[in-house]
Formats: C-alpha cells, structure tokens, sequence
C-alpha cells in the first residue's frame, strides 16, 4: 500500500484486525462477531457507520483501507463511491470468486474478481458449499497448502489499489474464462520473486515448527498500531449522513450543525448511522435457519 508517513488513514470495516497504519477505524457492527474473525478490536477512534453513507466530509483522509468488506456490501457501487468520496486514495481487498467457491463464506453477497484494472463484481445466489470446511482446515493447519495460495496471491486474493476513482462494474455472471488454456496457464503460474519467494518459505517453515507462544508473539507485534498514535479532531473530519453538514461533537452526543440531528455517543464510539437500528445486524433466512438448528428445532 502506498502510505505517506504524513497521511491520515481510514480503516472501513477494521473488525478485529485493523490495519496497524490506520488512524481511524470504523465498524457498523460493534457487539456482532457473526462475519468477523473475533472480538472487534478497538485501540484507536472509532467510529460507528454504514459503509454505504460514511459520515465524513469529501477527502477527508488521504487513504482509505478496506480490507475484506465489500463482498459484504448490499449495494458495492454506493460502498465503492463513499470510499472515493471521502478519501483521495485507498486500497481494497476481498476474496477472489475462486476462494469463494473454496472456502464457502455462506455471508458473502458477491464475488470479486480483477480484470485489468477493474473491480468486476457478480452476486452469489444459492451456490451450494461443496467443500464443507474442508479448505478452512487446510489453510489454519498445514502451512504448506498457505503456502501454496501464498504463491499465486491473485487467484485466492483480489487487492486493488486505486487513485482518484474506482473503477467498478457489476454484472451477472462470471467474467472468468475457465475453458481457455491460455487463460488457465496465466492463472496458475507463480508471482513471486526468488527472494519472497524464499522468504515465504522460510515464513512457512517457522509457522509448521515454532511454538504456539512464539508465533502469537509476532502475530501481535505485527498488528501493533503506528506510534505515535495520531491525534484526530474528529470535528474536522466528520460530517452527518444524512446532509453532509459539520458535525460538533458534545459530551454524550454529535450533532449537525445544518440539519440539528443528533447522533449518540455510546462506550465513547459515535453513533452515526441514520437510523440507529442499523447497529443490530438485520436476521436474514440463513441466520434464522442457525438459530433453529441451533435450538434442535425449539424455535421452529
């Protein structure tokens, strides 16, 4: 990612890994874990929103991170317009449709593919998981198939790094060409330099023979936010969703300035959404289908 040492960052979607260079983090859901890897990690400002109407002023930051959300996003066009909107450069990553079909994430709304410089999306509608959790136990316990997936970065994992605007495009099929051999041969042969490549071999080997306690100890000093922490007049950067007005921040609560809304502080995280309900994630047919499983059928 191209950072300034001087640039302010917005962390969209930060869940429980932020970005350790983001200087803000913001999260829709703050007490849901339901499509997140853990506990929502919270060691910066962080704001609470709908990624589909951000609560900043235009080019507020100079870069802005989404990491493994918009497969998420009800409409990615709108997500992907926000994030253009309040920021003058960023970075996007999200699974790529192969990973889709390979590791089943049943929450995900679309696959993403790349092609060329454009982020080509298509729903996911009533695809069946094949695999069961089979490729989940590849990658968390033999560091060999990560290995693997680390040495083909873009057929498991999509990154997009944009300036100025996003170039987006929703269909409704594949763009993939599956049948093409020439297609297929560019596919599947390695990216890697000899030096990351040994390099990820050697990370490889440290992740089948260290210790538990050692390889948590470099996970966490990756994770490590910048320090100095930054410190963000939130007045300067926020601005109400719902008119775009400036927003001034008062004891238990932010308030427009244009259009009077007020937004409440809760734990210390402004809330600003336009309807306060949207911080309780909305139960969709699978969800419910858990929940009656889960019950052995109770709640039926």
């Amino acid at each position: 990612m191209k950072i300034g040492p001087d640039d302010l960052v917005l962390d969209v979607g930060s869940g429980h890994s932020p970005n350790p260079r983001s200087d803000i983090l913001c999260d829709r859901y703050i007490e849901d874990d339901t499509e997140r890897g853990g506990a929502i990690r919270v060691d910066r400002p962080l704001i609470v929103a709908d990624g589909h109407n951000l609560p900043f002023k235009d080019k507020a930051f100079d870069y802005v991170i989404a990491s493994h959300i918009i497969e998420h996003m009800d409409d990615p066009e709108r997500f992907c317009s926000e994030l253009a909107r309040v920021s003058k450069r960023g970075f996007i990553a999200s699974p790529t449709e192969l990973a889709e079909h390979m590791f089943y994430w049943s929450f995900h709304k679309w696959y993403v593919n790349k092609i060329g410089n454009k982020l080509i999306l298509h729903p996911k509608v009533n695809v069946p998981n094949i695999f069961g959790e089979l490729f989940d136990y590849l990658y968390e316990y033999n560091p060999w198939f990560a290995r693997f997936q680390r040495s083909l970065p873009d057929m498991f994992w999509m990154e997009y790094e944009w300036d100025g605007k996003i170039d987006i495009e929703i269909r409704d099929r594949s763009p993939l060409n599956l049948e093409d051999p020439r297609a297929l041969k560019r596919m599947v042969v390695p990216r890697e330099s000899p030096i990351t490549s040994l390099k990820r071999t050697a990370t490889t080997i440290g992740d089948e023979f260290l210790p538990k306690k050692v390889k948590s100890l470099i996970t966490n000093a990756r994770r490590q936010k910048r320090s100095p922490a930054r410190k963000v007049n939130l007045e300067s950067i926020l601005a109400c969703p719902a008119c775009g007005g400036d927003v001034k921040m008062l004891r238990d609560a932010a308030k427009c300035s244009a259009c009077s809304r007020v937004y409440p502080i809760e734990r210390g995280f402004p809330m600003m959404l336009l309807d306060q309900d949207m911080r309780n994630r909305p139960e969709d047919a699978s969800t419910a289908d858990r929940a009656v499983a889960a019950s052995g059928g109770l709640l039926g």
